[in-house]
C-alpha cells in the first residue's frame, strides 16, 4: 500500500484481517494481472465504440423533420410532431430536428428502425401533458420478463441519438405504470411490465446517445437491456427524478462517459438483476466502462447519491434460473456519489412471510479508481442506520452482498464522519437489515435481505486517502444470527484476502 494511506488505516486493516483470518499479499504479479484485466475491458469497449462509429459513418440519406410538417396535428392548440418524426424515420437514415426556440411536442411513442440517426442539437423535444408511454424505442424491442428473449428474435442494429433537450412535464417521480410505459395496455407481468423510461433500447446492438440533456423526467431517462455495444457520452440530467442510466441484464461492451446532473435515484444503475416492475431483461453484464461521472446537488432538488451494481439470480416463469452476474467493470473519476450498492435486494416483505424469490449473484474483476466520496450520512436515512443500532446499523461507501472474485480500489479519497456515524466503513461485505415494527395490528417488515451469505475472494486497497473522523473498521464483514427471529434471517459475509499496495 502506498504512502498516502494513513497509519490509522494500516493498523485497522491489519487488525481486521487477523480477526477474519485474512491473508495479506503484495507483489508485482497481482498488480500486473489487474492492469491486464483493465486493459482487456478498455479494449473491448473501445472496439464497440469503433464499430458503432463506423456504422454511423456509413449512413448518408438525410432529411429534416420539417419536410413532414404536413403530418403535424393540432391537439388543443398544440402542434404534435409524433407522426412527422415517425414517417421521417421510416423513410430516411438520418433525421434532423432543427434548432428552434419553440419545443417540438410529442403525444406518442416513436419507434426507431435499424441504421438510423436522430440529430437534434439546439432542439427541445417535449412530452405532451399526460403522455404515459415511452418517447423513443427501437422497433424490435422484446419482452424478456417471463422467459429469455429467443435467439431467433431479429435484433435491431445501429441507432444513434445526437443532441437535443428531451423534456418531461413531471415535477416528481411518477412511479412504475404511471409514465414511461411501453404501451397503454393494462399492466400485467409479461406485457412489458418493467418498462418505465423515456428512451428504451433492448434486443439491439450498436446504440449511441450523445450530447443529450434530459429534463424533469419522471421515469428513468434511459433504460436498456439485451444489448451489445452501447455508448452514452456527454449526457446531462437536469432535475430528473428517477435513475439516469438504468441498464438491465444481458449487456456487453458498454461505455458511459461524461454523465452528470441531478437525479432522484441512481445516476447509473447496472441492474443485471432487478425487480419485476423495473426490468424486462435479466442476465449477466460484462465489459463495462463508466468514467467521468458526477452527481450534482442543487438546493431544494432531491438527490440520491448512489450507483447501483446489482447481480443476483433470477427465476423465470418456468422455474429456470439465470445467474445475473456482473464482471469486468471499471468505474473511475466519479464525484458526488457516496454509496456503491452491490447487494441482493428483494422488495420489502412482512416478517414471517416469504420474500420475493432471489439468490445471491456473482461477479468479479470490479475496478474502482479516482473516486471522491464524502460519507456524511447513511444514504438510506431510515431505521437502524439513523440510530446506529448494532448490528444492523453498519453502512459503507461500498456495500457488497454477492459472491465476487476480485474488487480493486485505487486512488480513493474518502471523508468520514465517524464522530456522528461510528458504524460507518469504506467497505462492507455481507447481509443488510432494516427492521420496522408493525403498527395498528400490521406485521413488522424488513427492507433488506438479512439471510444473505456471500464471499469476496480478494479486496485490493491501493492508495486509499482518508480524512475527517475515521472509523475503527474500514472494512467490515457483517453477520446476523436469526436477527429477526423468523427462522430465516441468518447470513454472513466473508473476505478471503485483503491485499495492500
Amino acid at each position: 500500500m502506498t504512502g498516502n494511506l494513513t497509519m490509522h488505516m494500516l493498523a485497522t486493516v491489519s487488525v481486521l484481517a487477523l480477526a477474519l483470518g485474512v491473508k495479506h499479499a503484495e507483489g508485482a504479479c497481482g498488480a500486473a494481472a489487474d492492469d491486464e484485466a483493465c486493459a482487456r475491458i478498455e479494449n473491448q469497449v473501445a472496439a464497440a465504440c469503433r464499430e458503432t462509429e463506423a456504422r454511423q459513418a456509413a449512413l448518408k440519406d438525410v432529411c429534416s423533420i420539417a419536410d413532414y410538417r404536413s403530418l403535424v396535428k393540432s391537439v388543443n392548440g398544440t402542434n404534435m410532431w409524433t407522426a412527422a418524426l415517425q414517417k421521417a424515420l421510416d423513410e430516411h437514415e438520418i433525421v434532423r430536428i432543427p434548432a428552434s426556440a419553440d419545443p417540438y411536442f410529442f403525444d406518442g411513442t416513436v419507434t426507431v428502425p435499424s441504421n438510423r440517426r436522430i440529430e437534434a442539437a439546439g432542439a427541445t423535444i417535449r412530452l405532451a401533458d399526460g403522455m404515459r408511454t415511452v418517447l423513443l424505442r427501437n422497433a424490435g424491442a422484446q419482452d424478456g420478463t417471463l422467459a429469455p428473449i429467443p435467439s431467433s428474435a431479429r435484433r435491431d442494429d445501429n441507432i444513434a441519438v445526437v443532441g437535443g433537450r428531451w423534456e418531461d412535464c413531471c415535477t416528481r417521480r411518477a412511479g412504475y405504470g404511471r409514465t414511461g410505459m411501453f404501451n397503454l395496455l393494462p399492466r400485467r407481468k409479461g406485457n412489458y411490465y418493467g418498462v418505465s423510461t423515456m428512451f428504451f433500447f433492448n434486443n439491439v446492438s450498436h446504440v449511441s446517445v450523445a450530447g443529450a440533456t434530459f429534463y424533469h423526467v419522471g421515469s428513468f431517462a434511459v433504460q436498456a437491456g439485451d444489448a451489445d455495444a452501447l455508448v452514452f457520452r456527454d449526457i446531462v440530467f437536469d432535475r430528473c427524478f428517477a435513475d439516469g442510466l438504468h441498464l438491465n441484464g444481458n449487456l456487453t461492451r458498454v461505455l458511459a462517459r461524461n454523465v452528470r446532473g441531478q437525479v432522484g435515484d441512481d445516476l447509473v444503475a447496472l441492474n443485471a438483476y432487478d425487480w419485476l416492475n423495473s426490468s424486462v431483461n435479466f442476465g449477466p453484464q460484462r465489459n463495462i466502462l463508466c468514467e467521468d461521472l458526477e452527481l450534482v446537488r442543487l438546493p431544494g432538488v432531491p438527490a440520491y447519491p448512489a450507483i447501483r451494481i446489482q447481480p443476483a439470480k433470477y427465476k423465470y416463469a418456468d422455474g429456470s434460473v439465470v445467474d445475473c452476474a456482473i464482471s469486468d467493470v471499471i468505474f473511475r473519476r466519479v464525484k458526488g456519489v457516496t454509496t456503491y450498492k452491490m447487494y441482493l435486494q428483494t422488495p420489502r416483505y412482512a416478517i414471517g412471510s416469504e420474500p420475493e424469490w432471489g439468490e445471491v449473484g456473482s461477479g468479479g474483476n470490479l475496478f474502482f479508481s479516482d473516486l471522491e466520496i464524502d460519507l456524511d450520512s447513511p444514504i438510506d436515512k431510515i431505521g437502524q442506520y439513523v440510530t446506529q443500532e448494532a448490528p444492523r446499523g453498519h453502512f459503507a461507501a461500498f456495500e457488497f452482498g454477492a459472491n465476487l472474485s476480485l474488487v480493486h480500489f485505487k486512488n480513493i479519497d474518502v471523508v468520514f464522519h465517524a464522530d456522528r456515524w461510528p458504524l460507518t466503513h469504506l467497505v462492507q461485505v455481507g447481509p443488510k437489515s432494516c427492521f420496522f415494527p408493525g403498527k395498528d395490528g400490521k406485521p413488522a417488515t424488513e427492507i433488506f435481505d438479512p439471510y444473505v451469505s456471500c464471499r469476496v475472494g480478494k479486496v485490493v486497497l491501493e492508495n486509499i486517502r482518508t480524512r475527517g473522523t475515521v472509523p475503527k473498521e474500514l472494512v467490515h464483514a457483517s453477520a446476523f444470527d436469526d436477527i429477526n427471529k423468523d427462522g430465516r434471517s441468518t447470513g454472513r459475509g466473508v473476505i478471503e484476502k485483503i491485499e495492500r499496495r
